[in-house]
């Protein structure tokens, strides 16, 4: 019997577990990031990585995809950019994409190939007909909601955050409640360039 395909969730988190400011943006968790970790790129790397080993990309919400969307495009022709910046606007680029919305329309995903539309009721049946199918990994990057709630549905594989040296101090909470689940320890790692720390964890169903 072939395995299952593998759904990983990355987030990076703040020390006191932030996703986003309540203004649903993460530039003010940076005003007071230390002088040492300015222009590290850790992050970007092992993210660059996730993707080279998948060969679906999850993301939801209207406003976040077309953010999303905007933002990488415009890499592409951004001559500012880093290196591993524009790697990861080609990985983007070229990986199957699937965006999980009610509101999404073709015509806002037609700027970016290879992108179809999951409506919201769907989603915990399409994620778990990927899995079951032919590929290499699925991931998710962002996209809190849906990963909570595909969490909640025991969708969920491995959980990777990545803590960056950063307090919040308010703002949206990585978990909207807590999830039916169990987590196990599979590795941690920390860049001393960046301040960043991962942590890896299996996520088993709740005893």
């Amino acid at each position: 019997m072939a395995a299952m395909r593998t759904l990983t969730v990355c987030n990076f988190t703040t020390v006191d577990g932030r996703y986003e400011d309540d203004d649903h943006d993460i530039v003010s968790f940076f005003e007071n990031q230390h002088s040492d970790y300015a222009g590290a790129d850790s992050f970007d790397h092992y993210t660059a990585g996730l993707l080279r080993d998948s060969d679906t990309f999850l993301l939801a919400g209207r406003r976040s995809f077309l953010g999303n969307m905007e933002y990488w495009l415009g890499v592409q022709g951004d001559a500012s950019a880093t290196g591993i910046r524009r790697q990861l606007a080609e990985l983007i680029l070229d990986i199957e994409k699937i965006v999980v919305s009610d509101t999404i329309t073709e015509d806002d995903i037609a700027p970016w190939p290879n992108t179809r539309i999951v409506r919201i009721a769907d989603s915990r049946a399409e994620v778990a007909a990927l899995k079951q199918g032919d590929g290499r990994g699925i991931l998710i990057l962002l996209s809190r909601l849906l990963w909570n709630d595909l969490m909640h549905a025991g969708l969920v594989d491995e959980l990777h955050l990545v803590t960056f040296p950063l307090i919040a101090g308010g703002g949206v909470p990585l978990f909207g409640d807590r999830p039916p689940v169990s987590l196990k320890l599979l590795g941690t790692h920390a860049w001393a360039e960046s301040g960043n720390v991962l942590m890896r964890w299996r996520v088993d169903p709740a005893d």
